[in-house]
């Protein structure tokens, strides 16, 4: 039971980043001071993949599931929220949102996902020595 609450709060932490990405990447005031941040939003998805692997402290299939699923919670977190607006696409919108953003954001995070399991990876082999209580 730990386990699934320790990958659903990974999953929600990829959400956040993913979000808080998107948000100040699309802040004009953000924008304005710091024009390179209008480019924060296309790494977005690497990085909530990133960061949604290395919270969930699971082996690597759990983790990179875990990047994955945080890119499709990202899209039904905004379709949801489109939803609670008023916005209902028609039937044939959800094929475009999943070959136009969700495989390539799903991608990109599984990428983001393994590229921090092979950083945690190399950090745990060549960092100092843990006590044995700690491994």
């Amino acid at each position: 039971m730990r386990a699934l609450a320790r990958w659903l709060a990974a999953v929600a932490a990829g959400v956040l980043v993913f979000e808080g990405l998107d948000l100040l990447g699309s802040s004009p005031a953000v924008v304005a001071w710091a024009p390179a941040a209008a480019s924060v939003p296309a790494a977005s998805p690497f990085l909530c993949g990133a960061v949604a692997a290395w919270t969930v402290r699971l082996r690597p299939f759990p983790a990179l599931l875990a990047a994955a699923a945080a890119a499709w919670a990202r899209i039904g977190a905004d379709r949801a929220v489109g939803s609670l607006r008023g916005v209902h696409l028609p039937a044939e919108y959800g094929v475009v949102l999943v070959l136009a953003f969700g495989v390539p954001w799903m991608l990109s995070a599984i990428v983001g996902g393994a590229a921090a399991l092979l950083v945690s990876g190399v950090a745990r082999r060549w960092g100092p020595p843990r006590p044995a209580g700690q491994r």
